[in-house]
Formats: C-alpha cells, sequence, structure tokens
C-alpha cells in the first residue's frame, strides 16, 4: 500500500490540532479553576452542577427567610414583654389599691396611672415591623389592629397566620394574631368567675375562688344566695337548688367542685353570680380595674362591692399573666426552631458545596500534570514530523 507524503502531513496536522485542543481546554480549566465549563466538557456532570447550584439557591433563600421570621419574632417578643411588664405594673397598682389606707382620691390617682398603661398596652399592640406592616393584625398587616376609644379596645385584625418556609419540609409561624394574643384569655380563675349583685345591701364580698375538683364542675350560670346571716343556698340556670348550707365569715361555699370563700356580713337576699369563664380582651380587664379604682367606696356598700370587683380583676390579671407566658414560650420556641433549623441549613449547604466542588472544580495536580502530558506529546509529534517531512524516494535515486 502506497501513502503519499500529502496524507502523512494530513495525519500529524490532525494529531497535532487534536493535542491543541486538549491543552487549550486544560489551560481554560486551570486558569478559571473549573473542570467544568461548558456542557461539552463533562454532560453528566454538567447536570448534576445544575442540580447543585439549584438546591444551594434554595437554601439561601431558606436562610434569609429565616432571618426575616427571626426579625419579626425577636419584635414580637420585644412587644409581648413591653405588655407583660406593663400588666405586672398594674396589678401592684391593683395591690396597692386594695390596701385599707386609700382614700377614693389616691385610687383615683392610681386609676390614672393604669389607664396610661393601658394606652401603653394598646400602643405595644399595635408595633411594627420596621416595614410598615403591624405584627399583631393577622394577615391585615396594613391597617392598625388595635384601637381604644373610651376605654374599650376594639380588635381590627383578623384571625389569619402567615407561615415562613425555612427548610426543604420546614414552615414556621411568623407571628400570632392579635385576636389570640389579647383578645381570647379566660376571666375568672380560668374556669369561672364571681361578681356580686349591684343591689346587694351587705359588706360580704369573696376573697378566694378554688378548683377542688375539676371533673365535678359543670359550666353553668349559678347564684349563691344568702338566705339567712348563717345561711346559703346555690340555684343554677334553672333555678333548681343543688347545694346550701350555713355560713361563717370566712367559711367557703363549696358545690359541684369550686369553692368560693367570703368574708364579711350578708344581708339577707344577698346574691353572687358564678358564671363560667368567658373570653375578654386584656384592655377590656385592666380598663374595669380603674373603673373600680374610680367607682365610691366609702359606704360599708361600697367597700364590699369594690372588694369584690378587685379580687374579680385580680384572677382575671393573674389568667392574663398565664396566657401572656404561654404566647411567648410559644415565641421562643419557634426562635429556637429557627436557629435549629438555620444550622441544619448551614450543614446541608456545606455539604452541596463539597459535593460541587468535587465535581465542578478542577484537580490542579493532576491538570498540570495533564497538560505537561499532552505539551511533552506534541513537543514529540513535531520534532517526528520535522524528522520525516524532507524524505523523499528521489532521494534514493
Amino acid at each position: 500500500m502506497r501513502v503519499s507524503s500529502k496524507s502523512i502531513q494530513v495525519q500529524w496536522l490532525a494529531d497535532v490540532y487534536r493535542r491543541q485542543a486538549a491543552m487549550a481546554r486544560i489551560q481554560k480549566q486551570v486558569s478559571s479553576g473549573l473542570r467544568i465549563n461548558t456542557a461539552g466538557d463533562d454532560p453528566g456532570g454538567a447536570s448534576q452542577v445544575v442540580s447543585l447550584k439549584q438546591g444551594l439557591g434554595r437554601l439561601e433563600n431558606f436562610q434569609a427567610s429565616g432571618e426575616a421570621l427571626r426579625r419579626r419574632l425577636s419584635l414580637e417578643e420585644g412587644a409581648l414583654t413591653n405588655v407583660q411588664d406593663a400588666l405586672v405594673r398594674v396589678r401592684e397598682l391593683a395591690v396597692e389599691a386594695g390596701g385599707g389606707v386609700q382614700t377614693n382620691d389616691t385610687r383615683r390617682a392610681i386609676a390614672a396611672e393604669i389607664r396610661e398603661l393601658l394606652s401603653g398596652m394598646v400602643d405595644s399592640a399595635n408595633s411594627q415591623d420596621g416595614e410598615g406592616r403591624y405584627l399583631f393584625g393577622g394577615n391585615a398587616v396594613t391597617g392598625q389592629p388595635v384601637t381604644l376609644a373610651g376605654g374599650t379596645a376594639v380588635y381590627n385584625g383578623d384571625d389569619g397566620v402567615r407561615l415562613q418556609r425555612v427548610g426543604e419540609n420546614r414552615s414556621l409561624r411568623e407571628g400570632d394574631a392579635g385576636s389570640d394574643v389579647f383578645f381570647r384569655i379566660r376571666g375568672g380563675n380560668g374556669t369561672y368567675s364571681v361578681a356580686s349583685n349591684t343591689a346587694n345591701q351587705g359588706t360580704a364580698f369573696f376573697t378566694a375562688a378554688t378548683i377542688t375538683d375539676a371533673a365535678s364542675w359543670v359550666a353553668d350560670d349559678y347564684s349563691i344566695q344568702f338566705t339567712g346571716p348563717g345561711s346559703w343556698t346555690v340555684t343554677d340556670s334553672g333555678g333548681a337548688t343543688i347545694a346550701s348550707g350555713s355560713w361563717q365569715a370566712g367559711d367557703a361555699i363549696q358545690f359541684r367542685g369550686v369553692s368560693i370563700s367570703f368574708n364579711g356580713a350578708p344581708a339577707t337576699g344577698d346574691r353572687f353570680a358564678v358564671t363560667a369563664s368567658d373570653h375578654g380582651s386584656i384592655f377590656a380587664m385592666v380598663d374595669r380595674l380603674a373603673a373600680t379604682l374610680e367607682s365610691d367606696s366609702a359606704t360599708p356598700q361600697g367597700r364590699a362591692a369594690f372588694q369584690t370587683s378587685l379580687n374579680s380583676v385580680l384572677l382575671d390579671l393573674d389568667q392574663a399573666e398565664r396566657h401572656l407566658d404561654d404566647i411567648r414560650s410559644s415565641v421562643g420556641s419557634r426562635l429556637a426552631a429557627v436557629d435549629e433549623q438555620k444550622s441544619n441549613n448551614d450543614e446541608l449547604a456545606l455539604q452541596l458545596q463539597t459535593t460541587l466542588s468535587s465535581v465542578r472544580d478542577v484537580d490542579y495536580p493532576k491538570a498540570i500534570s495533564d497538560l505537561q502530558t499532552q505539551l511533552t506529546g506534541l513537543e514529540a509529534a513535531q520534532k517526528v514530523f520535522a524528522q520525516t517531512r524532507s524524505l523523499s524516494l528521489f532521494d534514493l535515486l
């Protein structure tokens, strides 16, 4: 078979071009630091790179959502702390106002301070997140959620709860609706409330209201009536007598798993209402305390009514404090969950980045070795061609 000189030259040029292309590809890898610069470099690896980058992008979004969530929850916790601090001060003032040395004038001065604290609590309930969105409005984030007029607080938001996705399979509430935080607090001791009849003529007032057997309690509207100086009966909402007995100052009246202690001297016919606890607002409780302190307690009957109302409000405030504690615990748990998820996301991002680097980034020792191999091969090819290109049959004739 005859091989022409032209064929040899074509083969040599093809080999040189191939080696030059390989060298160029390796040089680009070394200069860019990437093993895969185009999909053609490694189709399978390029597809894996795209998937890994998408995963890292999702994690970056989750981290941004987590930071936004952390900021709003921290602001919510601060607002709740302000409300709770004000509530603690309100309770201190309530106890102070119950002291025997107080007069109508001093109690009214205390009531004025309580109303100022009430206004501050409403301001805290209307806290914003720094972007013009209200924290406690539910999904209604653009309008002021709580308005106060004449001591009456009104909720203008909704019950909506917004979620932030902070992980591949994890979403957390970014706030709490003001309706749940401030307007759904059980009154009394959480099971029932006690109130005196405005027509009472005696000086009896309740001093304690407890549960002795929760299983025996039946939610209803009950009436305790003193049928004489030392006797009482309890009737239910249908008028049926369910309990009766004798009584003296300091004794507790017990029925259906509850125990209510009274002091003072009741008049025959005096009544006290015992009703199942209903939900109310923390603002209404504070306003009722202020109104109680503003009432006339100069007469023995007025003093008894004042004491019953004050003791009732103190039970309300205890429930409000426990309720806010529960809300703050929930916020704290979510903040801890954000930190935990951030740590998980950071760990996963590191794993993805490591995998991405192993797939995409160049192995410098190997690349330099390959580059040297290609360069050596190219130089050898050039030398061989230089030695063979001048060979001709005519040189032997």
